[in-house]
């Protein structure tokens, strides 16, 4: 049962193939294979930082390709802010047979990358793990139509066809709110082709992607911000195990605090960190990484953000997701949300 239920969770419920990916355009995409072999642990600590005397071992499993939109954990990375900390953190991409949630819950993996919606999922089915910093404060999913096609809000999609995954919560919830009972939800396969072809259509994305993919391929789109749908989730979010929380508050702690100051530098010095991200999926264009890094500012940087540091979450907003889960029959019961994440180990501005 265990087995099944790892298995399940590591399936996720988000759209996590966008365009092939979490992260990339398919086209950028590479193998889970040379991802991993990319897979590259960060230098030795010096001899004269005393924190990095005798290293703790950390993996970070991506919730997918190594792409802009991890960019903060691999500034801290590259800048050794792990290393200072007393880190010797080892960051392994994701894949379409690779899940996070699985390996870290199954003790194989320290830290792994995924979506508040997925850890209450996940936790529903007894696999009990925790967010512990929210990289994006809201998801960067948008729903992409054609310019020329007249759509103000999610409201206004009628019955038009929509490529999206089965199953996917923010859908599911978008569809509810406004009532779209004659929309035509069609499974996305990760290729953008059906979409370019009907011009009365919509498809799920990344403000980070796939609007970047499509105007590469002349394709003029409109998008539709799911965060503005009122869906509350938290995205790019670190989490770990409440055993392994338990056992290593010390490392829990170095690596967001790490991983905070990593955020706020890749922010800013993203150009310099992007050719190390290269190295871990060499298909993907700086380019590409690039716009990512620009796009995905709005997501990070908030007025939340600037007030409690980078990575803050708070009971409410996790409440509102669950809420908005139930109301989607997502999830079956409400949880104790306090037991699903944790913000006492975030450093303050």
């Amino acid at each position: 049962m265990l087995l099944v239920l790892l298995a399940l969770a590591g399936c996720g419920t988000n759209a996590k193939n966008d365009s092939g990916s979490n992260g990339e355009p398919a086209s950028n995409a590479a193998t889970a294979d040379s991802a991993n072999t990319a897979s590259v642990a960060a230098e030795e600590p010096a001899a004269d930082a005393p924190a990095s005397a005798n290293p703790t071992d950390v993996t970070l499993i991506e919730g997918w390709y190594a792409k802009g939109e991890d960019g903060g954990y691999f500034a801290a990375l590259q800048q050794k802010y792990y290393q200072d900390a007393g880190v010797n953190m080892t960051i392994t991409p994701g894949g379409p047979q690779i899940s996070a949630m699985t390996l870290v819950a199954s003790g194989k993996a320290d830290f792994g990358i995924s979506y508040a919606d997925d850890i209450l999922l996940a936790r529903q089915q007894g696999i009990p793990v925790v967010g512990i910093l929210a990289g994006f404060q809201y998801s960067p999913q948008v729903l992409i139509h054609h310019a020329d096609d007249r759509i103000e809000s999610f409201a206004d999609i009628g019955d038009r066809t929509v490529y999206v995954t089965p199953g996917t919560l923010y859908w599911e919830y978008i569809k509810s709110k406004f009532k779209l009972t004659e929309a035509k939800p069609m499974a996305y396969t990760g290729q953008l082709v059906n979409f370019i072809k009907d011009k009365k259509s919509l498809n799920q994305g990344y403000i980070t992607n796939e609007p970047y993919a499509l105007a590469n391929q002349g394709v003029d789109v409109s998008l539709l911000k799911v965060a503005d749908s009122g869906y509350a989730n938290y995205a790019d979010v670190l989490f770990t195990t409440e055993d392994y929380l338990a056992k290593h508050p010390d490392v829990v702690k170095a690596v967001v605090q790490a991983s905070q100051k990593g955020w706020s530098y890749y922010l800013d010095n993203y150009e310099t960190v992007n050719p190390l991200i290269k190295t871990y999926n060499p298909e993907a264009t700086l380019d590409a990484m690039n716009y990512e890094a620009e796009h995905e500012k709005e997501f990070i940087l908030t007025d939340e953000t600037k007030a409690n540091g980078i990575g803050a979450m708070t009971a409410d907003r996790w409440n509102r997701l669950q809420d908005q889960l139930i109301e989607i029959k997502g999830l079956k019961e409400k949880q104790d949300v306090t037991k699903a994440f944790t913000a006492e180990f975030l450093a303050k501005p």
